[in-house]
Formats: C-alpha cells, sequence, structure tokens
C-alpha cells in the first residue's frame, strides 16, 4: 500500500500567494515591447489583410491543439498537429494511429479549447473584467468533454470520480513528484478566499500599468499556486494568462510540447520565490509569435489616393530588394556594429587561447574571421530548431571563431541575418557550435532579436547579456570534443 499522503515529503508548501517583486524593472523585456511597437506599425500599413487573419487563425488553432498536449489530455503526432493548424480541425484529419485517443473525442476537446480562446477576444471586446465567475466559466468551457477525474483517498490509492465543471475542488489535488515527493497547493477550504485575493492584485496591477508579460506570468503562476480545480488547472491558467496578452496587443500564449519541460522548470523556479525565468519564457513566446507575424506581413494596401499609390510603389519596390528602406538601413547598421563587437570578442579569445595554449603544443590553432555572406545550410537547420523563418538575401554576416585541435576542426559561429519572406526593419543573431561539417547545434535559447526602433545603447546591452552565455556554452562544447 502506498504511503498516505500525511507521510510523505513534501517537496513544496503551499502558502498565500503573494504580490509581485519590488523590481519591476528587472522583469521588462524591452526587445519584446519593441517588437510591439514594429508590429503595431506594420499592422496598422496593412489593415484587415487576408495573411494576417489566416496567421491569427493558425496560431489560434496551434493554441487550442497544444495546450491540450502540454497537459497530457491527449497525444498528436506532429504532422497531423500541422496539418489541423493549416486547415482546421477536423477528425477526418486526424488517423487512428496518430493519437493515443478517439480522434472524435480529440476533436472535440480541441474545438472546445479554439472557442474558449474565441471567447477570449469577445471577452476583452466587450471590456468585461476578469472575475472569479469567468475563470469558472472558463473551467466549463474547456473541460466540456470531460466527465471523471483521478483523485486520491487518505492512503493515496487513485480512483476516479465525478468532475464538477465549474466549481472549486473538495479534495486535495497535490501532485506525487517523480521523486516520491509531494508538491502541495492550497487546500480546498482556502480556494474561496485565495481567488479573491488573486483577481483583487490583478486589478491593482492593471491600474499600476504591469507591462502584459510580466503579469500574464505572475497571473499565471499564481493561480498554479493555487490550483482552484479538481482538474483542468494547466489549461485555465494558460487561457487567463492568453486573456492578459490579448488585452495587452499581443498574441495568445502558445505553450508548445516543445516548450513543456523549460514550462515545467521555470514554474518550479516562481515556487522557490525567482518569478523571473517564467516572466522570460512568456516573453520568448511571444517574441516568437511576433518575429513570424512581421516576417509574414507582405503590404497588401488598398490605394485610392496619389501618396497612398506612391507609398505603394515604394513598398513594392522594397519588397522586390530594388530599393533599400530607412528601417533596413538603421538596423543593417546596428547589426554591422554588433558583429563588430563579435569579432573583437573573438580576436581576444583568440590572443589568449595562442598565448595560453598554442604556444605549448602548436597542434592547436585559433583564428577568427568574418563571412559574408556566411554558410546557409547550417542557419536553416538552427532556424528549424529556433523555429523561425530566415531571410539570407537581405542580410547575411557570419562571425567565426575557429578552434583546432589535433585535426579536428570545429567553429563557434554567430550569424546575423533577416527574417521572413520580406524585410521589415528587423534582423536577428543566431549563434551556434558546430565540429567539423557536423550538425549545427544552437548555443543560445532564443534569436537575439535586432530592431529599428531601439537605441544602438539598448540594443548594445541586451546583446551583451545574451553574446556571453552563449560563447560560454559553445566553449562548453568545444572542451567536450577534447577529451
Amino acid at each position: 500500500m502506498s504511503d498516505s499522503p500525511s507521510r510523505l515529503s513534501i517537496r513544496h508548501k503551499w502558502k498565500e500567494i503573494s504580490d509581485l517583486p519590488e523590481d519591476l524593472d528587472s522583469l521588462r523585456d524591452r526587445e519584446l515591447e519593441s517588437l510591439c511597437e514594429v508590429w503595431a506599425k506594420e499592422k496598422e500599413s496593412i489593415g484587415d489583410d487576408k495573411r494576417v487573419r489566416d496567421f491569427n487563425a493558425e496560431l489560434a488553432r496551434e493554441w487550442a491543439i497544444e495546450t491540450g498536449i502540454v497537459e497530457g489530455v491527449y497525444t498528436l503526432d506532429r504532422g497531423i498537429t500541422q496539418t489541423l493548424i493549416e486547415r482546421g480541425i477536423d477528425s477526418a484529419y486526424i488517423p487512428h494511429n496518430a493519437t493515443n485517443r478517439d480522434p472524435e473525442l480529440v476533436a472535440r476537446i480541441i474545438q472546445n479549447h479554439a472557442e474558449v480562446l474565441e471567447g477570449l477576444f469577445a471577452f476583452v471586446t466587450g471590456e468585461r473584467g476578469l472575475s472569479t465567475s469567468y475563470v469558472k466559466e472558463l473551467h466549463s468551457a474547456l473541460l466540456r468533454n470531460q466527465d471523471t477525474v483521478t483523485v486520491f483517498n487518505s492512503s493515496g490509492q487513485p480512483f476516479e470520480t465525478r468532475l464538477e465543471r465549474g466549481l472549486y475542488k473538495t479534495m486535495p489535488n497535490n501532485p506525487l513528484r517523480p521523486d516520491g515527493t509531494l508538491h502541495e497547493y492550497c487546500p480546498p477550504e482556502h480556494v474561496a478566499a485565495e481567488m479573491d485575493r488573486l483577481i483583487e492584485f490583478h486589478y491593482l496591477h492593471e491600474r499600476c500599468g504591469i507591462r502584459p508579460h510580466v503579469e500574464a506570468a505572475w497571473l499565471h503562476h499564481a493561480f498554479t499556486q493555487i490550483h482552484p480545480f479538481q482538474d483542468g488547472n494547466g489549461r485555465v491558467a494558460r487561457a487567463i494568462a492568453s486573456l492578459v496578452f490579448i488585452k495587452g496587443g499581443f498574441f495568445p500564449l502558445v505553450v508548445n510540447r516543445d516548450d513543456r519541460e523549460k514550462y515545467i522548470d521555470v514554474l518550479e523556479s516562481a515556487d522557490d520565490g525567482d518569478l523571473s525565468p517564467l516572466v522570460r519564457l512568456f516573453s520568448q513566446i511571444q517574441k516568437r509569435a511576433l518575429t513570424k507575424a512581421i516576417g509574414r506581413a507582405v503590404d497588401v494596401r488598398p490605394v485610392s489616393t496619389v501618396d497612398e499609390a506612391l507609398a505603394a510603389t515604394r513598398d513594392m519596390l522594397v519588397d522586390l530588394g530594388r530599393i533599400i528602406p530607412s528601417q533596413y538601413l538603421t538596423a543593417k547598421e546596428y547589426a554591422s556594429n554588433l558583429a563588430n563587437v563579435v569579432l573583437g570578442r573573438f580576436n581576444e579569445m583568440t590572443a589568449r587561447l595562442k598565448n595560453d595554449i598554442s604556444r605549448a603544443n602548436s597542434a592547436y590553432v585559433f583564428s577568427a574571421q568574418v563571412l559574408s555572406p556566411g554558410p546557409s545550410n547550417e542557419i536553416r537547420s538552427v532556424a528549424e530548431k529556433l523555429k523561425y523563418d530566415p531571410n539570407l538575401s537581405d542580410f547575411h554576416t557570419t562571425v567565426v571563431f575557429n578552434l583546432k585541435a589535433a585535426g579536428v576542426a570545429s567553429r563557434i559561429v554567430v550569424s546575423f541575418h533577416g527574417v521572413g519572406a520580406a524585410f521589415r526593419g528587423l534582423l536577428v543573431a543566431v549563434a551556434y557550435f558546430q565540429v567539423g561539417d557536423g550538425a549545427a547545434v544552437p548555443i543560445s535559447e532564443d534569436v537575439f532579436r535586432i530592431s529599428y526602433n531601439e537605441t544602438p545603447n539598448e540594443i548594445g546591452s541586451r546583446f551583451e547579456k545574451w553574446l556571453e552565455p552563449c560563447i560560454v556554452e559553445g566553449i562548453a562544447h568545444w572542451r567536450r570534443t577534447l577529451v
């Protein structure tokens, strides 16, 4: 017989939700804010274009699918997932061997999720305020096709019981971790009071103008600390975080299956009192969506005046690559300056390694170089892993740190290039490590985005914080090849 919960070691003990940390400025993501401004300008210029509507619809379907996968409600083959995202939610597209549940049921659950997301947009448009009653409505809608839930008795034995949709839990729902310890959530008798406090804090944050990515992370985590429902809390948490983002002019929060492990890790960091990793993850997910949206936004504007006709002609020439827009020149200048920063850093490292290692053993050779353009196959491989669409025709400069040991050539690479089908004043930098002609391994969690909408000082400060961990990771990869 399993140990009763009272005898189990508690890894995380429940405590009342707390307000945001005092140092809010450290949680801000100025890159995200700048990207949002760029997207707002793009969106205003293209209006209600079909490509933007298609992008929003695809993102909504991705949210509806992935929120169930992350929660373990069902599994779904990646290829079928992409089909559903592109074509729409239909059980006819789901073969029996592509999921672990009945395809009809999976399609209904996904459709429920999609309807909830539509409701979030309507909620924002209707200017309703978040309330405990609306949170209960979300729970009912998200779990419309779930009738039972697994709970544990006093001896730790699982059993199925009826799921009360839209009602707070009546029994503890503290999960048993893989290491045998317990994660303790809010006891049922305190849930109502804690949810009231959650809403009060949220309204206070709205009045104070807390940034959407900070508030979404805080609200999500505080909600998961309470875990007010017997089941489905993760989906509700991502829904209310998405509500904050949508209200702030951003996209719904799409935490996908590839984010899951990191998502769990940063939630545990928040449990331990550090909200910043969760804020960074949410920012990264939003930047991923914004980068895709900006890359896809090709202008198709209605023309009715001379000014609009001239602007449309200018923009067509930009799209054809025959003229360079001012945003491009600004971002290109920033990227070129940052490439010089990387080259300087690599030259410093070359000099040090030559002095420390090459003098003692000439088999070790080090050098730094700039390639313009750089290698393309490796970039496309890295871009696929980091989930963005590289454009190597608009701008492409690569800085390489060559490390040769006993005839084996390795390299740390930082590449600067465009994003999407047409340039709109946004460049990215990516860093990767490669041995010989082997696979390029990303050494950064995300791309570094270079927007014309920032100052050189702001970009330089952010870039230094991004570059140093990349180099440390690259050196670690190289060191492992020497063993």
